[in-house]
């Protein structure tokens, strides 16, 4: 099973709506209260944990070593797991067990459960569940990219001035002056119009089935992106860092559009 991607990706779409399960959950917890779960903070007040985060972190690692047990395993929340990830595993999983935490602490619908596996540090298969809307969205190479099972595709739209884009914002936006309010007035001017959701798996996900033009972003993680970015370029996406290589994941940074729209994105990056 270790490289029968499609054998591989049922399992992971399985552990995915486990963990949902989870998050859906806390969620009905929210909205029936009207009060947020417990909420912790990592280092400051804009970068929230809350016992779901590890509750749904704890399902998925478990799942995973029972499914999986040679794959190494990199959680958003408890880091390294196994003795395979720590000697450089050529199969390891990127967990973010609550992508979009602040949404979910304040209950708005718009978070997700994020499961990427890379290969030989290369992003390669992808599964990403929004609960709440029961969305799940799934891709691996060579297997094509879908959503609730159904092939999906980055859109048609050709130039940047009629594009819908995502964006998000660093945690360190408050003290650092590199936090992507610059780039973000240039593509409000440049573009159609920019959205900030709050799930960088997401909004690479809505990049793959056209419901965003493009996506980019600073200062992210591997389990933010790395699910996104297989389920995106199986769909026909375009992804790349700042320069326009493939170093997303080294230099934790990254734009995503449907390929129509990508050297105008970049040139955009470029001058700001």
């Amino acid at each position: 099973m270790t490289h029968d991607l499609p054998a591989i990706l049922a399992e992971a779409i399985r552990i995915a709506r486990g963990a949902g399960a989870i998050l859906r959950e806390g969620h009905a917890q929210i909205e029936a209260q009207r009060e947020r779960v417990a909420v912790t903070y990592k280092a400051d007040d804009v970068d929230p944990v809350t016992e779901y985060d590890h509750r749904s972190e704890a399902f998925i690692v478990a799942e995973l070593q029972r499914a999986f047990p040679f794959h190494g395993i990199v959680g958003e929340e408890g880091g390294e797991y196994g003795v395979e990830t720590r000697h450089g595993a050529s199969l390891q999983w990127q967990v973010d067990p609550l992508d979009g935490t602040v949404n979910f602490a304040h209950g708005f619908p718009i978070f997700s459960v994020s499961l990427g596996l890379l290969m030989n540090g290369a992003p390669t298969l992808g599964v990403v569940y929004n609960p709440i809307y029961d969305e799940l969205f799934a891709g691996a190479r060579g297997c094509g990219a879908t959503l609730n099972g159904r092939p999906i595709r980055v859109s048609p739209t050709p130039s940047l001035s009629r594009a819908l884009l995502n964006t998000g914002f660093p945690y360190d936006r408050r003290t650092s002056e590199q936090n992507n309010f610059d780039a973000f007035l240039r593509f409000q001017r440049a573009s159609q119009e920019v959205r900030r959701v709050g799930s960088a798996a997401l909004d690479l996900c809505w990049v793959a089935c056209g419901r965003m033009d493009g996506y980019w972003e600073m200062k992210i993680k591997p389990h933010d992106i790395s699910a996104g970015i297989a389920i995106a370029r199986e769909a026909g996406a375009t992804v790349t860092d700042y320069l326009g290589g493939d170093g997303m994941l080294a230099r934790s940074e990254i734009v995503a559009s449907n390929g129509l729209i990508h050297a105008e994105m970049l040139d955009v990056i470029r001058d700001t």
